[in-house]
């Protein structure tokens, strides 16, 4: 019994590692990176810009650190995997995905916006309360 406990205890951590990122790990994980940059605006924020958008917050990620790009894209298609991929462009090496999470009631709840290039990434996420696509055009806007 003693030994299935310490092989219990020892495989713990290897499944935490094995988990799927998720986008507010990642958040902190690039809060703290050189030539990273982390945005959280609220929704007060959004208001006062007077964003069309019934969202709760918006976080955005935006790597320029050519050697956390590969990284970081590898973990941000693993947070998008999963979701409804509405629409993705690719053009001239540079990609955008949009992806969309609903609610039981087909309500969307979260947008995720992803962009990228060999020196950018960009990586946004938005909460609200049925989020309307026609919308998101004012928060692209803005970043």
């Amino acid at each position: 019994m003693k030994r299935l406990i310490i092989l219990l205890a020892m495989l713990l951590p290897l499944t935490a590692m094995a988990q799927t990122p998720t986008f507010e790990s990642l958040f902190k994980e690039y809060s703290t990176k050189e030539n990273c940059t982390t945005i959280n605006i609220s929704n007060t924020m959004l208001r006062s810009m007077e964003v069309n958008i019934d969202a709760e917050y918006m976080q955005v990620i935006a790597i320029e650190n050519e050697s956390l790009i590969s990284t970081f894209q590898v973990q941000a298609d693993k947070v998008l995997s999963g979701l409804e991929v509405i629409m993705s462009v690719s053009s001239g090496g540079k990609s955008v995905k949009i992806c969309q999470r609903s609610n039981e009631n087909n309500e969307v709840v979260e947008i995720y916006i992803m962009a990228y290039s060999s020196d950018e990434s960009i990586l946004m996420h938005i909460v609200g309360k049925n989020l309307e696509l026609n919308n998101i055009g004012s928060l692209m806007n803005m970043v």
